[in-house]
């Protein structure tokens, strides 16, 4: 998947799976389940909340989300991508599903096209006309386990802790590329920095235990005398409480 200047904010939320066939429609009652979850996240995902300031510095905050992360591999993982420039607009919704038992879904909906990938045992099967279809083609989904996704929250740079209703958020002002050195590697980093502004906020929230729940980001950019608006988001739930993952009834069959 070639990514564009915008979509390299969209990693640094850290979601890296994705789909090597976007194009690729599943089945319309596959898809209808999928399309049902993703405008529910939509609705749900990135909503603002005025917090109180907080005294707590967010290396604490973070060493404790780690801290509580331990052990723990399963979970849900919704994310909204969307750009916006002057004459043309792009949404891209995923699902991504670890289950307890080595077992990995992804669902990516680019612009109403929806692609289905499973990862079961190691091996790769996609849902595509009421058909489960074993493919050669192979998904990273290394270091995508929770504990190893709130370790990567290390690498942000400090940010001003807000105490919220129902947990805490850390908000982090990006205003170049300075911001983004240690969530990026350098050939990344280098087409960042060829922008020519960037200006946004990336937010982390945790509930009240200190479990990292999601992300946030916003950011205006001009790149090549472009403007391009990116907002995207990334939810996590049922942390630790994902045993199997949802699979066709005719997988079975297939392996």
């Amino acid at each position: 998947m070639k990514k564009t200047l915008a979509a390299l904010f969209g990693s640094i939320l850290i979601l890296s799976a994705c789909s090597d066939n976007p194009e690729e429609p599943v089945s319309e009652e596959n898809g209808t389940e999928e399309e049902a979850a993703e405008e529910n996240t939509e609705e749900t995902a990135g909503e603002e909340e005025q917090g109180r300031k907080s005294d707590m510095a967010s290396a604490d905050l973070i060493d404790s989300a780690v801290a509580n992360s331990e052990g723990i591999s399963s979970y849900v993982a919704q994310q909204s991508f969307k750009t916006t420039k002057p004459d043309e607009e792009s949404t891209i919704r995923t699902i991504m599903t670890f289950g307890g038992q080595n077992e990995f879904k992804l669902s990516v909906n680019n612009n109403g096209d929806i692609v289905t990938h499973y990862v079961v045992e190691g091996d790769h099967f996609m849902y595509a006309g009421n058909e489960v279809v074993q493919t050669e083609e192979t998904m990273d989904i290394e270091g995508n386990d929770y504990q190893t996704i709130v370790a990567e929250l290390k690498n942000y740079p400090e940010g001003e802790v807000s105490e919220l209703d129902e947990g805490y958020a850390i908000t982090i002002n990006v205003e170049n590329s300075a911001a983004l050195g240690g969530l990026i590697d350098e050939e990344t980093l280098k087409q960042v920095e060829a922008a020519d502004s960037i200006n946004g906020t990336i937010q982390l929230y945790f509930d009240g235990k200190y479990k990292f729940t999601g992300s946030e980001l916003k950011a205006d950019i001009v790149s090549e005398g472009e403007d391009i608006a990116v907002h995207s988001t990334v939810d996590y739930t049922n942390i630790d409480d994902v045993e199997m993952i949802e699979k066709p009834l005719n997988m079975s069959e297939e392996q």
